[in-house]
């Protein structure tokens, strides 16, 4: 029984001293200073897009749909007329819906008409005079119109900010190793937790401004401004440094 009882001890010391092993070699293997890097850039668009709404009501859907394409129809040959490529006209949805309201008398849904809806965006360069834009949209029978300013390719900013961002993480790598006594001898690991696509604001500011004093005669006289800010571009990572 004693015999049995040293055996057992005898066990659990070695695997005691196997798994100690195992968590100091852990250790040494992953020794080292990990920290986080951000880069940011800001830059201004290069496009515009402008999009109109155009709708129709009608008896019929048939009717509210061929009134409302022929209204489509008009709004493009305006924006190419204003200076928009034909390939940069695009047709975002188009739908006809019905009209209905409630019959207390009844108690049913009576359909009293019928909607066409469509939705056409406008990409344009001309970022500057996205207003005027707008308002040749308004003025060739659009019911509604915004815009959303953006970057075309945001690949090469994207690099610039994970550059910044590596250098941020290499400063505060150094940084922390110099208060510790230590040296930085390289990386043992990289994360990306980014991706090319880390726009912060793709929209930009749409404030609708007018040119001419502030008479608001001259504000229906003028052409529409629209304001835009920078986009933020931002780049992530997690650097992990041998010491």
């Amino acid at each position: 029984m004693k015999k049995s009882m040293k055996t057992a001890i005898g066990l659990v010391l070695a695997a005691v001293m196997v798994f100690g092993c195992a968590v100091t070699s852990f250790a040494a293997e992953t020794a080292g200073i990990t920290v986080n890097g951000r880069g940011m850039i800001e830059v201004d668009p290069d496009t515009a897009k402008i999009y109109a709404d155009v709708e129709t009501t009608a008896d019929t859907s048939i009717e509210a749909q061929t009134e409302n394409n022929e209204k489509a129809d008009a709004l493009k040959s305006a924006m190419l007329a204003a200076g928009i490529a034909e390939e940069d006209i695009i047709t975002e949805s188009s739908y006809v819906s019905p009209e209905r309201v409630y019959d207390e008398e009844t108690r049913q849904y009576i359909t009293t008409g019928y909607t066409a809806y469509a939705n056409i965006s406008f990409a344009t360069k001309d970022i500057d005079n996205a207003g005027k834009y707008m308002d040749t949209a308004l003025e060739a029978g659009a019911t509604g119109s915004s815009v959303s300013f953006y970057l075309e390719d945001t690949s090469v900013y994207y690099a610039d900010a994970l550059r910044q961002a590596v250098k941020a993480a290499e400063n505060s790598a150094k940084t922390i190793a110099g208060a510790c006594g230590v040296t930085i001898k390289g990386i043992t690991a990289v994360n990306e937790s980014t991706s090319n696509y880390a726009v912060e604001e793709a929209t930009a500011n749409t404030t609708v401004m007018y040119e001419g004093s502030t008479a608001s005669d001259s504000a229906a006289k003028g052409r529409s401004v629209i304001e835009y800010d920078k986009i933020t571009i931002n780049a992530r990572v997690s650097i992990t440094y041998a010491i």
